[in-house]
């Protein structure tokens, strides 16, 4: 009996995770030519924000919803495989909540994203920089009310500004880079998003329906995503006995209750999930999609919505 159940649950995993990369990915990528520099606006009025909910995609809906075109490529390809791979892992195991933590997160000032816009007009502007930062981690729960002062993380790597453009108050813009912190399962990880673009509804009283979309490196996605999910599911697995028995059958395939690395690196229902399906570096580790043809990078995408903040800039905090 214990072999149909983990006979079907595959099976529909499988189903599953093609309806996802069929529909994200139906096309695919074309080399692109090397980026051309962007300007940085000569003008405009700087405004401060703060994430006030960042959306991972746990179903097909929300991953097609935050996909972007990442790399850029001509055929405007919407990339998003860490959706895919939320997505999958969500539907072996209904009940891992994995928006619930992150909100938790957020709300109690355990994870900052601030914002800092450059634009002469919300409504039209053809050159606007948008740069994101890390802040440091508040001691009371932020009140999100426009009043809140927030300190940067100097921690936290230099960020490229997104450039791009605001059209009847849409902003669309990039590549640039960001490093931004999520809340999988219990643990907390930090990851630099590479040629991340960035899409969202604006004014003076905040931003909504926001999308931001980048690559994640080989070596950051392997070295600490995905162990953190593994540490993660294993959490689960030892306090949640409802989130633990289809979790096991799906991903512990030597059935010693533990799922490691290796069982996720190797499980047939992920292999496409957790693939790289972006080619954003060249030899030297410099951002040029599609020059060398080695898929380097995983896409990710989120939603967020941000309130205005306040917090003190510097200078070492942008990448020239």
């Amino acid at each position: 009996m214990k072999m149909k159940n983990v006979f079907f649950i595959n099976a529909s995993l499988i189903l599953l995770l093609l309806a996802a990369c069929s529909a994200i990915n139906p096309t695919p990528v074309q080399v692109v030519p090397t980026p051309t520099a962007t300007e940085m606006p000569k003008t405009g009025v700087q405004y401060q924000f703060v994430t006030n909910k960042l959306i991972v995609p746990t179903t097909q809906d929300q991953t097609k919803a935050f996909a972007l075109n990442v790399d850029g490529d001509s055929k405007k390809t919407l990339d998003n495989k860490f959706g895919e791979l939320l997505t999958l892992l969500t539907a072996a195991a209904p009940n891992l909540e994995l928006q619930a933590t992150l909100d938790q997160a957020i709300n109690t000032g355990q994870l900052i994203s601030l914002h800092m816009v450059k634009a002469d007009d919300f409504m039209n502007d053809s050159s606007v920089s948008w740069s994101i930062f890390l802040g440091q981690r508040t001691a009371a729960a932020p009140n999100f009310d426009g009043l809140d002062k927030f300190t940067l993380d100097s921690a936290s790597p230099p960020a490229s500004p997104i450039v791009g453009s605001v059209t009847n108050g849409h902003f669309s813009g990039g590549p640039g880079t960001a490093q931004v912190q999520l809340f999988l399962l219990g643990q907390q990880v930090e990851v630099g998003l590479v040629g991340l673009r960035l899409e969202t509804d604006f004014s003076a009283k905040g931003c909504v329906d926001g999308k931001l979309g980048g690559g994640v490196t080989v070596e950051e996605f392997r070295g600490k995503l995905l162990p953190a999910i593994a540490d993660g599911l294993n959490l689960l697995v030892k306090t949640n006995n409802v989130a633990a028995t289809p979790l096991l059958q799906a991903f512990d395939s030597d059935n010693n209750n533990t799922i490691t690395l290796q069982e996720l690196e190797n499980n047939p229902l992920l292999m496409i999930a957790i693939a790289p399906d972006l080619d954003l570096l060249d030899a030297s580790g410099k951002f040029n999609p599609g020059l060398d043809g080695v898929k380097d990078s995983y896409s990710a995408g989120f939603g967020f919505t941000c309130l205005p903040a306040n917090f003190n800039t510097r200078e070492d905090v942008l990448v020239p």
